[in-house]
């Protein structure tokens, strides 16, 4: 039974340490489903003492959009970031879901307004920095 414990505590240490091997500079394109408008998406993700945090951004016809993160979730090579950005004086938040795979992050997002309405939904892909 205390091999059974020491294995599954390893495995928890294992998958700890490859979600902190996600840490890092990201950098890839987004492209709305709903639009058809596109652009690039760029994020950090940073790993504090088992915490994460994090920063992104955006390109939109061309211009960058600077947000302000909320939330990062990294767990099992999945992340979800949560961040808020200003389009035209009206407060959008966007979550961003994704997968590690195949060397770069996968996944879909959605934003809306602050009280829930949908303005859009894309996917995205994002490998990281050199």
């Amino acid at each position: 039974m205390r091999i059974l414990w020491i294995l599954v505590f390893l495995l928890a240490a294992s998958s700890l340490a490859a979600d902190r091997d996600l840490a890092g500079g990201y950098s890839g394109e987004w492209k709305s489903t709903a639009s058809g408008n596109g652009g690039t998406v760029r994020f950090v993700l940073e790993n504090e003492g088992g915490a994460w945090k994090g920063t992104a951004a955006f390109t939109l016809d061309g211009t960058e959009v600077p947000c302000t993160m909320r939330t990062v979730k990294v767990q099992d090579g999945k992340i979800e970031l949560v961040y808020e950005f200003d389009a035209q004086g009206t407060l959008l938040r966007s979550t961003q879901k994704g997968e590690w795979k195949d060397m770069e992050f996968r996944g879909s997002y959605s934003t809306a307004t602050a009280d829930g309405q949908s303005i859009d939904q894309g996917t995205w892909s994002a490998k990281r920095k050199a």
